[in-house]
């Protein structure tokens, strides 16, 4: 992973930034003009001397920030950069111990950035004095570029030293320019040195080095931050840092247009200040020169032409009570304080707040948005009320009042017309304007319907009746209701769904080609911990496809996911999986890949990825970027606390970071957090996409099978290493059912205590060039097997996928690299009519271990396997309807429990390595002769592989309302399946009432889900 910017690292080589197929391609939010004369003008107003005392407190409390930032990052703790630590090198520092340390390594080197090429005449090295003898081989290198670079002295193995003897190493050199000088340790070893000096001149002259941007190769556990010092005796301020940004920000807005010459000069003058500081300086006036040096970087950081605005929209807000990813988003966990602000006079001496929410009762604020012509916002509130976070039984909502929920709201950026657009007993939150005039918006109101599908109108004033839970956590006190994206009308009209997820989607925004993206946690039989990866979708929610970390572990979370104007690249917050939305910057280009580290820059490395990495001393949120280099934000200056604590009411101010290591106070309000900045402007339209999904009104007549689509697989082979062509007969096709019970590990499925509800629709054939076409209920969660020809899963995959009503959802292979480009084939499939799907054996819909493996074993093992059998060794493996599945789980080395769990903690499928391909079990049933001479017929080999490859699972569903309602479902969807099985395995007389019950918490009358 690429750690943060430096100006001699700028990262990866852009190359050809021509768009990847299927990636969201991060396009200009438009071209900004400013009068760079004009600009400077105006900026230079700030180093007035404040005139009111609303300028006066202004400055005060700008001052104040940046002191407190700097004791921050002299503070122990936290993850120290490489750019921190080698700052120790030029800091004008020399007694003898390191001044910078990095780990063991192949050629440690350290090296300084001089600011532009410059003629090196003399180096002075001071070394460590306690281990002098490590450094007698090191060399110098020089490059213009920081690139490719220039040998230009190597020592002779002597041993030298520096501050204790007044004898440091000397090179003098000729004929030798550059802007950056290096120092590497040539073999595997630690580099570790006092101080390096560097010198234009032979003899005298000052060292240019001194203060100047400083990397390593890397870090030691006996790295620390540095605060740059010049001078002895008091406080010692970072002037060497303040003027070094100060520069790399003055070459980026000459770069862009703006006249600079006012602050060249300016800079010139403090530098010459700073390098005539003595030891009789006083305190006071190496403070206020190391002010003067901050001023000046703020006002060139202020006048870049990016910053073509001087209002921003934001909020004002109190965090939950309860730290979790999940529950930050649920009214009852809401506490009082804030509403929706502009800040107008950006780049004033008195910037001043004016609130647009102040009829509102007291409540708590989400989220807001800007409409596209800058004059309307919509934002979240919910109602405070004391008693609703201590409500025992939070899953009868009939009980709780109905504005302690978030509803969207919309109001004038005036202040005038506001409007409530949500009603119900949903948490309705995130409101995005989308291109075409609707809204996305994140909502509970997903309900536990299996097929949950766009066409289904569900009316504001409605109320879900049966929220769907998360797997692994929760219970009456806390339930964790599963939000997930809906659209609606402007107006709040027509509400509908855009995903059927049966787990969590985050933080959307709307990407510069017009599709949404968002964050959602993917733990289909694997691990609940680390996987909340980035995905997009096109906003009538069809075409929904991984854009970065469906396998990646660090970080945990990928929220708040922005397209950087200009660039391909994405803007997000690293966040944590146990507390509140917070964390590291770190830009994404999804064009270098979908997984790993190397897709990943770090644009806040000293701040860690939270929980993977530790828990930081302070975190930034709801990062906005402007470009890959400049930012607005919230940080916080306190640290972020995991679950179980409430974080702070006031952690969070807004700031504009700069990629030089700069925050610039924007507004911080030291009550309560300030959070969410958006520059108050319009902005380009962005592209609309056409869709066919929401054509049928919700007062068409209902389709008699309900609404369907397609899935078209080009080749299954593709990512499939090692599997000859040929071996792939079938696919099998596994809804995912939501949770239906808000208590942790109730009822317990399987083996891993969160295992996902499942639901066997069936199998479709694969052609014989890999490909495949088969029809699937719309707006339902499935995940796919491939399958060998004796139907034991070859892949599986890890999360789960979706098609909308007409949509035709195409893929290349099975698990296949994301960057590879379509077989240019014609497949087989496609040039026929799409398969059905041919149901498995019974007790696989509903998933039944009793329905679907005991017939088996009734049928060819219990005459032998039960007590009442003679064969006494037989009768300990029992087999009967009260032991059968403890001691099938259970049997054999690894043991099929093992099996699941080893698998559940990968988190990734392996070719070939399915549950039942590997079992035990199966394996001795299978034996050549078979088992005491039994021998699986067809039937019971399939009910046992479909049991096993399904993470044999005792139950698939989570409650007898929600089986019947699967039952159901089966009947429904007949014309989707082959005929000979459309009425194999029909409902139960009893069963319409259930799935009636199921179809009204959609709030269609008369409408199946």
């Amino acid at each position: 992973m690429r750690r943060g910017y430096s100006p001699m690292h700028s990262g990866r080589p852009r190359g050809n930034t021509a768009p990847v197929p299927g990636r969201v391609r991060c396009r200009p939010l438009g071209h900004f003009t400013l009068v760079g004369l004009l600009l400077t003008v105006a900026a230079q107003g700030l180093s007035a001397a404040p005139t009111t005392p609303a300028a006066d407190a202004w400055r005060r409390q700008v001052e104040a920030d940046w002191l407190r930032q700097d004791a921050l990052r002299a503070a122990p703790g936290g993850q120290v950069t490489t750019r921190e630590d080698a700052a120790g090198g030029c800091d004008g520092v020399k007694n003898g111990k390191f001044g910078f340390h990095t780990d063991m390594v192949a050629d440690p080197w350290w090296q300084v950035d001089l600011g532009k090429s410059r003629p090196i005449r003399r180096v002075a090295v001071y070394n460590r004095c306690d281990l002098a003898d490590r450094a007698a081989r090191l060399s110098l290198l020089v490059s213009a570029d920081g690139r490719a670079w220039r040998e230009v002295y190597r020592h002779d193995g002597t041993v030298f030293y520096g501050a204790t003897d007044g004898k440091p190493l000397v090179v003098r050199l000729s004929d030798v320019e550059g802007r950056y000088l290096r120092v590497q340790q040539p073999g595997t070893n630690y580099l570790h040195l006092d101080e390096v000096e560097v010198y234009e001149a032979t003899e005298g002259g000052p060292n240019i080095a001194l203060g100047r941007p400083a990397d390593q190769c890397g870090v030691s556990q006996w790295s620390v931050r540095k605060v740059l010092a010049l001078g002895p005796g008091g406080t010692h301020y970072p002037y060497g840092q303040a003027l070094a940004r100060a520069r790399g920000l003055l070459r980026e807005l000459a770069a862009g247009g703006v006249a600079a010459k006012a602050f060249r000069g300016e800079l010139e003058a403090l530098e010459s200040r700073v390098r005539a500081l003595g030891p009789t300086s006083s305190e006071g006036a190496r403070r206020s020169l190391y002010l003067s040096c901050r001023w000046a970087a703020r006002r060139i950081a202020l006048s870049s032409p990016l910053l073509n605005f001087d209002r921003l929209l934001f909020v004002k807000r109190v965090p939950g009570t309860y730290s979790h990813m999940s529950d930050q988003n649920y009214g009852w966990w809401s506490r009082p304080g804030g509403g929706v602000f502009v800040l107008e006079g950006l780049r004033g001496a008195a910037p001043r707040t004016r609130c647009l929410t102040g009829s509102l009762p007291a409540g708590s604020f989400l989220s807001p948005d800007l409409s596209p012509d800058g004059k309307r916002v919509v934002f979240a509130y919910c109602r405070y009320y004391p008693w609703v976070s201590q409500a025992p039984d939070k899953v009868d909502k009939a009980k709780l009042p109905e504005d302690s929920f978030y509803h969207v709201y919309e109001t004038r950026v005036d202040g005038t017309g506001l409007r409530q657009l949500t009603r119900g007993r949903q948490d309705d939150f995130d409101p995005r304007y989308l291109p075409n005039g609707k809204l996305a918006f994140l909502s509970t109101r997903r309900g536990q319907v299996l097929q949950y599908d766009a066409t289904m109108s569900l009316a504001s004033g409605g109320t879900v009746s049966w929220d769907s839970y998360v797997r692994c956590g929760g219970g009456p006190w806390r339930p964790v209701a599963i939000y997930t994206l809906h659209v609606m009308d402007a107006d709040g009209a027509n509400v509908h769904a855009l995903s059927p997820f049966e787990s969590f989607e985050w933080t959307p925004s709307v990407a510069a080609d017009g599709r949404l993206l968002y964050a959602r946690w993917d733990y289909v039989d694997r691990t609940n911990m680390p996987y909340m990866s980035l995905w997009s979708t096109n906003p009538d929610g069809t075409n929904p496809r991984i854009v970065y970390g469906n396998f990646t572990t660090n970080p945990h979370a990928i929220f708040e996911a922005r397209c950087v104007p200009g660039s391909r690249k994405l803007l997000f917050t690293a966040s944590a999986h146990h507390s509140i939305t917070g964390g590291s910057l770190a830009l994404l280009d999804p064009a270098i890949g979908t997984e790993g580290p190397e897709p990943i820059t770090r644009l806040t490395p000293e701040v860690c990825f939270p929980e993977t990495e530790g828990w930081p001393s302070t975190y930034f949120a709801n990062p906005y970027p402007l470009s890959e280099r400049l930012a607005l934000t919230a940080w916080s200056n306190l640290p972020l606390l995991s679950e179980g604590s409430a974080n702070p009411p006031n952690a969070l101010g807004l700031y504009l970071w700069d990629a030089y290591g700069g925050l610039e106070l924007l507004h911080r309000d030291p009550g309560i957090s300030s959070m969410y900045p958006l520059p108050l402007r319009p902005r380009p339209d962005l592209p609309v996409h056409s869709s066919g999904v929401f054509a049928k009104k919700p007062t068409d007549k209902p389709e008699t099978a309900g609404p369907e689509g397609r899935f078209l697989l080009l080749d299954v082979y593709q990512g499939l290493t090692g599997v000859q062509r040929g071996e792939v007969a079938r696919l099998r096709v596994v809804a995912v059912p939501p949770k239906t019970q808000p208590t942790m590990n109730s009822p317990l499925l399987g083996a891993t205590g969160d295992d996902p509800g499942k639901c066997v629709l069936g199998t479709v054939p694969v052609e014989a060039d890999g490909s495949a076409q088969f029809r699937v209920p719309a707006g339902t969660a499935v995940f796919l097997q491939a399958l060998s020809k004796d139907g034991l899963a070859l892949q599986t995959m890890r999360s789960a996928t979706y098609v909308q009503r007409k949509q035709v959802a195409g893929c290349v292979g099975c698990h296949e690299p994301r960057n590879l480009c379509p077989p240019n084939v014609r497949a087989i499939a496609a040039s026929r009519p799409p398969s059905r799907l041919t149901p498995g054996p019974e007790g696989s819909w509903p998933l039944r271990f009793d329905r679907l493996v005991q017939p088996a074993l009734n049928r060819q093992c219990v005459s032998c396997h039960s007590p009442a059998s003679t064969d006494k060794a037989a009768a300990r493996f029992d087999l009967s309807d009260a032991r059968a599945y403890e001691s099938l789980v259970t049997y054999g080395s690894p043991s099929l429990r093992e099996q699941v769990l080893a698998a559940y903690r990968l988190g990734a499928s392996q070719v070939g390595q399915g549950i039942a391909s590997e079992s035990r079990l199966l394996k001795l049933l299978r034996a050549p002769g078979g088992h005491y001479g039994v021998t699986l017929d067809a039937d019971s080999l399939e009910r046992l592989t479909t049991w096993m490859d399904t993470y044999a699972q005792y139950q698939g569903s989570f409650s007898e309302e929600q089986e019947e309602h699967l039952r159901q479902l089966r009947v429904r969807w007949a014309d989707l399946l082959e005929p000979r099985s459309a009425v194999a395995n029909g409902g139960s007389p009893g069963g319409q009432a259930a799935f009636g019950a199921m179809a009204k918490t959609a709030a269609v009358p008369g409408r199946v889900p």
